[in-house]
C-alpha cells in the first residue's frame, strides 16, 4: 500500500531552497519543501496523501514539512521532526494512520491535547481513542476493547499507561503500525522539559518493532541526537522545518524596572489588541500583572500551579470560550491549548530557555494573521531564573545529605524546611531506590553525579542563551533557528523582515555624531579596549567617570590611561552609552565561563577597534543634542543626550494626515492592521524631518531596511508633493 518512492521521484521532489532550507541541506538534514499542488505530487504516496488531507479534512494544501513527514511515517521510515508550535504536526501521523493497516500509538503527555484531537478526528468520522489517567474505569475498558478488536486506527496513550497490563494485553492483541512520540523533547535528560515516565518509551519501542516518529516543536541538534538514541531509532529522516512564522512579530523590550514593564505591556495591548497571554515566572507576578491587566479594563483570568484543579480548567475554558480578553500564567498554561486568535504573547519575566520562549510565544497567530510576541526584558530577571535552576540541579552534597534524611525515615515535610533542592533531590532519590531495588539510605545515593552535574551546566547554558537573545542585536528569527537548526552560515546573517529589529524597532535610528559625541565614543571604546574581556559594564563605566570606589582602586584601575576620561558625564550616561556601543555591535557582550547567567564582561570588536582608531566614524542611535544654552546660563552636569521631554521639531499636520491617509490605503490593500505598516510615532517623525532622500529616511526610528525597501520611495513622494 504504502510502496516507496524511486530516487528519480526523490530528486523531483528538490525545490528552490530558501536559506532556512540550505542550513538543513549543508546539516544533512533530510529537508524537501514540498507542496500539495497537484502537478508536484509523483508518487502515489504523495497523492494518497494529498486525497485525504482534501477529503477527510477538507484542507487544500499542505504547510511546510508535512507533506515529507507524512510520507515517512507512510513508507516505514523512523523519523525525528521538529516543527515549529502551530505548523499542523498532528497532521503528519493522522494522515499516515487513515491509510495504513492496523493502529497507530500516539504518546503524548497532554491529556487536553490528546482530548482535542480525539474529539477532531470523531467529528470528521474517524475513528480514534484516548487512553489516560482521566478516563472512568468503564470509559478506558470499552476503548481497550476496540483496540484489542482491531477498530482503532488511532488511539492516543499517556506515557504512564504503558505500564498498564490491561493496556499492553489489549495491544497484544491488535496488530501495531506505527509508533508516535509527540513532544518527544521529553525522552532526553538534555531536553527542557525531562519526563521520566518518557523512559519507558525505549523498551516499549523495541517491544513492538515498528517504525517511530518522534515530534517536538522545540529541540536542539544535541536533543534530536539524544531523542534518536532513546528510541533506538534506525537512520531516521531528520526534519527541521523553518522556524520564521511571517505573520509573528518577535520583539525585545529592555525594561529597567516592573514600572516600565507595566508601560510596555499596556503599549502592547493598546497597538495589538485581544486576546492574549501574559507568562511571568511566578504565582506572585502572575497575580501582580493580572491585576494590571484587569484595570486596563480586559477581562483577565489567571493560571498558576497554586490554583485547585477546577479553577484552572474553569479559567482555561473560558479563555477558549472568548470570555477572557487576557490570562497571566505561569509556564503551567499552554500546552495543548488551541487558540486560533491569540493576538500577542508577553513574557513579562525571562525564561529559562529558547526551547521555553519559543514554544509559548508560538502560540500566538496560529490563524495566520499579525500578532505580537514581545520579551520585556530585564537583565535583574535572571536571578528567579537562578533559584529555579538551584532548586532543580541539586548539588552531590545536597543528594548526600538527603539520602541519609530519607534512611533515617525523614518525611517531605520534613525536607521542605530545607529548600527546593532537597525536595528535588527527595523525589529523583526515591525513584532511583525505587528502580534499583535498593532500600533508602543504604550505601552510595543511585544517582550518577557526573549526569547531574552535566545536566545542570546545559540547563545554565540554555539560561545564558537566552539571555544572549535579550541583548542581540540581530534578527530574532535568525537566532532562533541557528539555536535550533544548529548551522550558522557564513556572512551577513539574512533578515526576516518581520521581527523588531529588522523593523528598525530595537534602538533609536543611527546619525551622524558631532565631534564631541565622537571623542566620547571612542574614549570608552578605548577603555573597553584596554580592559577588554576581563570587566562588565558598572566598572568600566566606572573607570570612565573616574570613580574612587574601593574594588576600581584595589584592582588599580585608577592608572588606566582613560581613567576619569569622561568624568563630566554621570555613571548612568556612560553606562548607556556602553550599551548604545554594544547594541552598535562595535562593543561585544561576553559571557564569564563558571559565572552566572546573566553576567558579562565587555569585549572591543574588530568594527569598535576601527571606530576607536578613527579609521571608521560611526553613527549610533543616540539621542539628538539639545542647543548650548548662552554663555552664563546654568548649564547643570554635562551630558551628550537631550534629557527627557526635549522638544522635538513639529510635525507638518498636512503631510501627517496625507501620510496616515496612505498607510489606512496600504494596510487594506494587505489585509493587515494599520499599525503594521507604519506606527504612528513613526509617521510623526516622517513628517517632522520631512526626508528628502532615502538615507535621510533610514535614520528615522521605525524605517528598517525592509520597510525602506518596500514603502521609501512611496513616502519620498507624498513628502515632495507637499514641499
Amino acid at each position: 500500500m504504502t510502496g516507496r518512492e524511486s530516487g528519480s521521484d526523490r530528486a523531483r521532489l528538490r525545490s528552490p531552497l530558501r536559506w532556512q532550507d540550505l542550513d538543513c541541506e549543508t546539516m544533512g538534514i533530510d529537508f524537501f519543501p514540498v507542496t500539495s499542488s497537484p502537478h508536484l505530487l509523483h508518487s502515489d504516496a504523495e497523492r494518497q496523501l494529498a486525497q485525504v488531507l482534501h477529503e477527510r479534512f477538507r484542507l487544500s494544501e499542505f504547510r511546510p514539512g508535512q507533506l515529507e513527514a507524512a510520507l515517512a511515517v507512510l513508507q516505514g521510515r523512523d523519523l525525528v521532526a521538529v516543527m515549529p508550535t502551530g505548523a499542523g504536526k498532528s497532521l503528519c501521523f493522522q494522515l499516515p494512520a487513515l491509510l495504513l493497516e492496523g493502529t497507530t500509538v500516539v504518546v503524548s503527555p497532554l491529556i487536553a491535547l490528546m482530548k482535542d484531537q480525539v474529539d477532531g478526528l470523531r467529528a470528521r468520522g474517524m475513528a480514534a481513542a484516548a487512553l489516560h489517567s482521566g478516563l472512568p474505569g468503564s470509559e478506558r475498558a470499552a476503548v481497550e476493547s476496540a483496540l484489542a478488536g482491531g477498530r482503532l486506527p488511532l488511539v492516543y496513550v499517556a506515557p504512564e499507561r504503558l505500564a498498564s497490563a490491561s493496556f499492553r494485553g489489549a495491544l497484544g492483541r491488535t496488530r501495531v503500525a506505527r509508533l508516535v512520540v509527540d513532544e518527544a523533547h521529553c525522552i532526553s535528560q538534555w531536553g527542557h522539559d525531562f519526563r521520566p515516565d518518557y523512559r519507558r518509551l525505549a523498551s516499549f519501542r523495541a517491544e513492538l518493532g515498528v517504525p517511530a516518529a518522534a515530534f517536538t516543536a522545540t529541540a536542539t541538534p544535541d536533543v534530536r541526537a539524544d531523542i534518536a538514541t532513546q528510541l533506538g531509532l534506525r537512520s531516521p529522516v531528520e526534519l527541521v522545518t523553518g522556524f520564521e512564522r511571517p505573520n509573528l512579530t518577535l520583539a525585545v523590550e529592555s525594561c529597567r524596572s516592573r514600572e516600565h514593564k507595566a508601560a510596555a505591556l499596556e503599549r502592547l495591548v493598546r497597538e495589538v489588541g485581544s486576546p492574549g497571554i501574559v507568562y511571568a515566572a511566578t504565582r506572585k507576578s502572575v497575580d501582580l500583572f493580572a491585576d494590571l491587566l484587569a484595570r486596563m479594563g480586559l477581562r483577565t483570568g489567571r493560571y498558576h500551579a497554586g490554583l485547585t484543579d477546577e479553577e484552572r480548567s474553569r479559567v482555561q475554558d473560558e479563555f477558549l470560550a472568548g470570555r477572557l480578553d487576557a490570562i497571566a500564567a505561569t509556564n503551567a498554561f499552554g500546552m495543548g491549548v488551541d487558540k486560533a486568535d491569540i493576538r500577542f504573547v508577553a513574557h513579562a519575566e525571562l525564561p529559562g530557555s529558547i526551547e521555553a520562549y519559543y514554544q509559548e510565544a508560538g502560540r500566538a497567530g496560529r490563524d495566520g494573521r499579525p500578532s505580537r510576541c514581545t520579551l520585556l526584558f530585564s537583565p535583574a530577571d535572571v536571578r528567579t531564573q537562578e533559584f529555579f535552576l538551584a532548586g532543580g540541579n541539586p548539588t552531590s552534597a545536597t543528594f548526600r545529605e538527603v539520602w541519609r534524611l530519607l534512611g533515617a525515615g525523614s518525611s517531605d515535610e520534613a525536607l521542605e524546611q530545607g529548600s527546593m533542592a532537597a525536595l528535588t533531590a527527595a523525589r529523583l532519590l526515591r525513584r532511583a531506590a525505587e528502580s534499583s531495588g535498593v532500600a533508602l539510605g543504604a550505601g552510595q545515593p543511585p544517582v550518577d553525579m557526573a549526569v547531574r552535574a552535566l545536566k545542570a551546566r546545559r540547563d545554565r547554558e540554555r539560561l545564558e542563551t537566552m539571555v544572549r537573545y535579550g541583548f542581540s542585536p540581530g534578527c530574532r528569527t535568525r537566532f532562533i533557528y541557528d539555536y535550533f537548526a544548529g548551522g550558522a552560515r557564513g556572512g551577513p546573517a539574512p533578515r526576516c523582515g518581520v521581527c523588531d529589529v529588522c523593523l528598525g524597532w530595537r534602538r533609536g535610528a543611527a546619525r551622524a555624531l558631532d565631534d564631541e559625541e565622537l571623542l566620547r565614543a571612542r574614549i570608552a571604546l578605548s577603555a573597553v579596549g584596554r580592559l577588554t574581556g576581563r570587566f562588565g559594564v558598572e566598572r568600566v563605566a566606572q573607570v570612565l567617570v573616574g570613580s574612587k570606589a574601593r574594588e576600581v582602586l584595589d584592582w588599580g584601575l585608577d592608572r588606566v590611561p582613560t581613567y576619569g576620561k569622561l568624568s563630566a558625564m554621570t555613571l548612568d550616561e556612560v553606562k548607556n552609552l556602553l550599551g548604545t556601543l554594544a547594541d552598535a555591535g562595535l562593543v561585544e557582550r561576553r559571557g564569564i565561563e563558571g559565572g552566572r547567567p546573566g553576567a558579562f564582561v565587555l569585549a572591543l570588536a574588530p568594527e569598535g577597534r576601527a571606530v576607536a582608531r578613527g579609521e571608521v566614524r560611526a553613527e549610533l542611535g543616540l539621542p539628538p543634542r539639545v542647543a548650548s544654552p548662552p554663555r552664563g546660563t546654568d548649564r547643570g552636569p554635562a551630558t551628550a543626550a537631550a534629557p527627557d521631554g526635549a522638544e522635538e521639531p513639529p510635525a507638518d499636520p498636512q503631510l501627517l494626515a496625507r501620510l496616515k491617509g496612505w498607510r489606512s490605503d496600504e494596510a487594506r490593500r494587505r489585509s493587515v492592521p494599520p499599525y503594521v505598516i507604519f506606527h504612528d510615532r513613526t509617521l510623526i517623525a516622517v513628517a517632522a524631518a520631512r526626508p528628502g532622500a532615502l538615507d535621510d529616511l533610514a535614520r528615522i526610528k521605525g524605517v528598517g531596511p525592509a520597510k525602506l525597501a518596500a514603502y521609501g520611495e512611496e513616502l519620498l513622494r507624498l513628502v515632495v508633493q507637499l514641499t
